[in-house]
């Protein structure tokens, strides 16, 4: 769920520094808005590319099969690192 959030982030962010870039090329006349969307834009692409490096980090040292060589010490890790993914379990 955490990668998919990343995803929806970081395509509208593309899409706002290609539309605020297009924008300052075409040298319009108030050039501020262009100027915060492109600003803002960056900063979410940054925010999110950050935001996926360590999501998937945390899922490659999940996946060691040096660290956790067995599928229950793994579930323990994925389960410890992410607890927001946890799978609905009945008792």
């Amino acid at each position: 769920m955490g990668l998919v959030l990343c995803l929806a982030g970081v395509i509208p962010a593309l899409v706002g520094v290609v539309l605020g870039a297009v924008s300052l090329v075409r040298r319009d006349a108030d050039r501020r808005p262009a100027i915060v969307g492109v600003v803002c834009s960056s900063l979410a692409l940054a925010i999110g590319a950050t935001m996926l490096f360590v999501l998937l980090s945390k899922a490659a040292q999940c996946g060691d099969e040096a660290r956790y060589p067995d599928d229950t010490s793994r579930r323990d890790c994925v389960e410890r690192e992410f607890p927001f993914a946890q799978a609905n379990r009945t008792p």
